[in-house]
């Protein structure tokens, strides 16, 4: 397993001390849900998974996984400052907001595309792109909970509400206000590039409250948005992957 590599900042200290570079919690890939996927399709799908998991143990994940997230911790007055009332966080009372941006990097998905337009290799060009999207999906968890720990011990908060803008119908000047606000393209190699979208593909964002009133951490599983349905490639070999791991 790698560590992911934090990039905190946070407006409440006076004077404000830049971004740490931080070595975060483990960020764990998890295919049991992809392997019972396949053995539900038949025996030669279900060889391929494990040729392609032993190959990221032994070589891809090693080498093209690159996980980092980008925290930006401030007061609920500099949140609405720097994105108006976009964020909501509905009834929940919070006093702190933090912006997290996380990433698995280009490279799965740079290696994912090479693959897919190579004769012979489409499956494996495949099963690398879920891999960028259950590394993403892992990566969430222990970001929260690392986030929840260190705003505990220093501020006595409580992680008490989470939105996703990525996966609502946002402007593309809440992306740039993402990437301007938490300097993520310098950081963590995070752009948003004029869309809806932030980029490289395997990237989520997220905005959590703080107050007195604790919530469970999520693990939400989202689709794609737009999802392709049918038209997707994982859908036909096999079913939507983001519906496995939700089902797991």
């Amino acid at each position: 397993m790698k560590k992911i590599r934090i990039y905190f900042s946070s407006d409440l200290a006076d004077p404000t001390n830049g971004t740490a570079e931080i070595e975060g919690p483990e960020a764990a890939v998890d295919f049991s849900a992809l392997i019972e996927h396949y053995r539900t399709l038949g025996e030669n799908y279900l060889k391929d998974a494990d040729k392609f998991i032993m190959q990221w143990k032994e070589e891809w994940g090693p080498r093209l996984f690159d996980p980092k997230a980008r925290i930006l911790l401030m007061s609920d007055e500099n949140m609405r400052k720097n994105f108006g009332d976009v964020i909501d966080f509905g009834k929940a009372e919070t006093t702190l907001s933090a912006l997290i941006v996380w990433t698995v990097g280009e490279a799965i998905e740079k290696k994912s595309e090479e693959l897919m337009s190579q004769s012979g290799n489409l499956m494996s060009g495949m099963l690398l792109d879920v891999a960028g999207s259950v590394a993403l999906y892992g990566m969430h968890r222990p970001i929260l909970e690392w986030l929840s720990g260190k705003v505990c011990r220093e501020h006595s908060k409580y992680i008490s509400a989470e939105v996703y803008p990525g996966f609502t119908d946002v402007s593309h000047e809440i992306m740039d206000r993402i990437e301007k606000t938490g300097n993520t393209e310098k950081t963590i190699g995070v752009r948003a590039e004029g869309s809806s979208m932030l980029r490289p593909r395997k990237t989520q964002c997220s905005f959590v409250g703080f107050g007195t009133n604790e919530i469970p951490l999520s693990s939400a599983v989202r689709p794609c948005v737009p999802c392709s349905g049918k038209k997707c490639l994982c859908w036909q070999l096999g079913g939507c992957h983001m519906d496995v791991l939700r089902n797991k």
